[in-house]
């Protein structure tokens, strides 16, 4: 069910600025590359589904900056994980694809075509009730600054 049917005025344009600010400050992070969808077969709790895919990027992709969401799934219990990725320099999305697939389960991996892509996350993924979300940078791409604040 959509909250936002039982907001009034003001929380929803406070949830719309919520949206835009997020997904300013994610772009700002990186020049994010891909976007990836991916579950488990499992129902992961939010635990889990956190400690796989951090391993995951620590084995299968090290030197690559994300930022990750961990959403509940809506059809059964656990979670999944929707992520941003730089860095990724001459990795093949689909041999990726095919390691999580082998371990975890279904996944969707696919390029950052534009801003609009990494703003459409973040309201879609990030800003949601219940989301729980983190972010890595290498450290080329470590900005000493920057700090997530609502104003």
């Amino acid at each position: 069910m959509n909250g936002a049917r039982n907001m009034d005025r003001e929380q929803r344009l406070k949830a719309a600025q919520l949206n835009v600010e997020m997904g300013d400050w994610v772009h700002s992070l990186a020049p994010w590359q891909v976007i990836s969808h991916l579950t488990f077969t499992w129902e992961a709790s939010v635990w889990s589904a956190q400690r796989c895919y951090e391993k995951f990027m620590r084995t299968e992709l090290r030197g690559v900056s994300y930022f990750y969401a961990l959403e509940q799934n809506p059809g059964r219990d656990g979670f999944h994980v929707h992520a941003l990725w730089v860095d990724c320099q001459n990795r093949c999305r689909r041999d990726i694809w095919r390691e999580w697939f082998h371990r975890y389960g279904r996944n969707r991996i696919e390029p950052v075509y534009s801003r609009n892509d990494v703003a459409d996350y973040c309201a879609k993924y990030v800003t949601k009730e219940g989301a729980w979300w983190d972010v890595k940078l290498v450290d080329q791409r470590h900005p000493r600054n920057a700090t997530f604040k609502l104003e």
